[in-house]
């Protein structure tokens, strides 16, 4: 089974994707564990770590930011729905799983 499982930010978020990772290694070691989540995140430091693979998507939060951050970050959606998109297309998941990710308020 290929598995994406989106999410990360912080540790709240990511090492709950890993758990749900490790259930499914454990249950069959054939299944295919794929991580999407951002530069910035925990994720990116963390994963490899753990073995598994990371594709990025660039996103940032909207809330909080001020209006120029704001603009610049709303900017970033298009290219992130189109690099999502590309990232299900050619992984052909059979479940995705989103465990929540978390975007700091930078003022």
């Amino acid at each position: 089974m290929k598995v994406i499982i989106a999410g990360g930010g912080t540790g709240g978020h990511l090492f709950p994707g890993i758990a749900i990772a490790e259930e499914f290694l454990k249950r069959d070691q054939n299944n295919n564990i794929l991580f999407i989540g951002t530069e910035r995140g925990l994720e990116k430091r963390i994963l490899g770590d753990f073995g598994y693979n990371l594709s990025t998507i660039d996103v940032e939060g909207i809330k909080g930011k001020g209006l120029m951050k704001a603009v610049s970050a709303s900017l970033k959606i298009p290219g992130s729905l189109v690099r999502s998109y590309r990232l299900i297309r050619e992984y052909c998941p059979d479940i995705v799983i989103g465990v929540g990710g978390y975007s700091p308020v930078r003022q």
